[in-house]
């Protein structure tokens, strides 16, 4: 087996429709599985979406888990050489998981790769990010996106204005998309079930650059995705919560505030 696509679902039924329809595009001549874990005990998810794709495998939780958790439970059902982590608000749009796969097995330093990601208007949707640092994170608590001007650290820690236009080692990508290789996750422990949501892509890019190796935005594969951000839309609620908690987290993790060690060290 090539390749397991490992989708999460949160009552996501109606995006996954669009998400399951495109996916054939996106891995022909490719052998796949597609494993889709309903979070919720109560869900409806294999009963709403099996009769359109029998050749889904579904998987089902007895009581919700994190995010990282379940990302977790669900490769360790899959058997493919890769894993593709998938956000089920995602949509493909153009290019060829062939030739993403391709890429890793030319690059043998490159565990983790992403695609391009826009928003459904066709707009960029950078994915790729520096390492986050304790500036950082408390400007976008404060809402430093929406600020008029935001301070040169700021920009440059968010790649602001940097268009990638061919494949590029970035420090971290957002977790909408990652295809990485079964044996890095593994050698790495898989992702950090502490992280329940938020932040675990971090941590685990953070942790393979550890070992040595690399992520990569690939821009020559390109699905859309609608962002939510829940977390933004109801600041002090649970998600905005996990996201602040999670963002300290992974600082304390790390042990740095200002400068990541792992820089200092490529340095």
């Amino acid at each position: 087996m090539q390749l397991s696509i490992i989708i999460v679902s949160h009552h996501h039924e109606v995006m996954l429709f669009d998400c399951l329809a495109t996916l054939g595009q996106a891995v022909r001549d490719l052998e796949t599985e597609t494993l889709l874990l309903d979070n919720l005990p109560d869900g409806t998810t294999e009963q709403v979406l099996r009769p359109a794709f029998p050749d889904v495998i579904f998987l089902k939780n007895t009581s919700p888990r994190g995010l990282a958790e379940n990302m977790n439970y669900a490769a360790g059902c899959a058997r493919g050489k890769y894993l593709l982590f998938l956000n089920p608000d995602t949509m493909y749009r153009s290019g060829s998981m062939g030739r993403a796969i391709d890429y890793l097995d030319c690059h043998d330093t490159v565990a983790l790769l992403t695609c391009r990601l826009s928003n459904f208007d066709g707009s960029l949707q950078p994915n790729y990010r520096r390492f986050p640092t304790l500036p950082v994170i408390l400007s976008r608590a404060f809402g430093a996106d929406h600020w008029p001007w935001q301070p040169p650290f700021y920009r440059s820690r968010m790649m602001q204005g940097v268009v990638l236009d061919h494949p590029t080692q970035v420090d971290w990508v957002f977790g909408a998309f990652m295809l990485i290789r079964r044996d890095c996750f593994t050698s790495v422990g898989g992702m950090d079930s502490g992280f329940r949501l938020y932040y675990e892509d971090v941590d685990l890019c953070y942790r393979l650059r550890e070992r040595g190796l690399q992520t990569v935005y690939f821009p020559q594969l390109e699905f859309a995705h609608r962002h939510m951000r829940s977390s933004a839309r109801r600041p002090f609620g649970r998600a905005w919560r996990w996201h602040v908690w999670s963002a300290f987290r992974i600082l304390r993790k790390h042990r740095y505030l200002l400068h990541p060690k792992i820089e200092k060290r490529a340095g």
